[in-house]
């Protein structure tokens, strides 16, 4: 991995990988580029060229640790136009997931210069009051059970047994703090956003409520919302290739 550091001096380890058309891809909570984006960096990189960060905290991109200031969404879209700002790719298609889809979109209505495009999946643009209080029953992390096995896994892989706690206890309070400030990240903005814009989410989506995910489409003025079948929140998972396909699709119709 590749490192830049921001202004306010936390790093940014980034994958750059392949040649072509330039793609950001942006990871959700608790993850890494490689885990979570790991299969859509290697598809991706076969004619494109993919800049894949760990996000300010996570993975490489530490020290500091991740923390949840109730900016972080806003933090992290920065953090991703200052990286863009040093490696001057040219104007670059957003691709992000989770947590990485609503900064996404971020960039995209506040540093237009830097987009030509942005694909957005795991995304609602608010943070409802059911995802709020569902992050609420993620607490105490100590009475996790198997349930939760695969998620305590990933987490002491990518981030260390010292993270478990601190990220899941962290994402929970910002997320009560922005339910309590009105609930929005990025629906407020999305009118802004004046790249072309696609949409994915699972049909199986829980949290992500499809009433938020089609009242964000129709604001963006130059959005496609697309519904995955067969799918929960993690595409990339539960349908890659179909995902791939509709990215690929996207990045043919946009001419990147």
């Amino acid at each position: 991995m590749h490192t830049v550091v921001l202004p306010d001096g936390a790093p940014i380890a980034y994958h750059d990988e392949g040649a072509g058309p330039p793609l950001l891809l942006m990871h959700g909570f608790t993850g890494t580029a490689r885990s979570h984006l790991g299969g859509l960096i290697a598809d991706l990189a076969r004619d494109h060229r993919v800049i894949a960060p760990d996000l300010r905290g996570y993975g490489a991109s530490r020290p500091p640790a991740r923390d949840f200031p109730p900016d972080f969404y806003q933090r992290d879209a920065a953090d991703m136009a200052a990286l863009l700002d040093q490696l001057d790719p040219g104007p670059v298609v957003a691709l992000g997931f989770s947590d990485g889809s609503e900064s996404a979109l971020l960039l995209a209505a506040s540093r237009p210069d830097l987009l030509r495009g942005v694909v957005a999946w795991g995304v609602a643009g608010v943070i409802s009051p059911q995802m709020a209080a569902a992050a609420q029953r993620w607490l105490p992390v100590s009475a996790w059970d198997a349930s939760r096995a695969d998620w305590r896994a990933e987490i002491l892989e990518t981030q260390g047994a010292e993270m478990l706690e601190p990220l899941v206890a962290g994402w929970a309070a910002a997320a009560a703090a922005i339910v309590a400030a009105g609930g929005n990240i990025v629906y407020a903005q999305a009118d802004q956003i004046r790249c072309p814009a696609l949409l994915i989410n699972g049909d199986g989506e829980v949290n992500n409520l499809p009433e938020d995910v089609r009242r964000l489409a129709a604001r963006i003025p130059t959005c496609r919302l697309e519904f995955v079948a067969d799918s929960g929140h993690s595409i990339q998972d539960d349908q890659p290739a179909r995902l791939s396909a509709l990215i690929r699709a996207f990045l043919t119709d946009i001419g990147s």
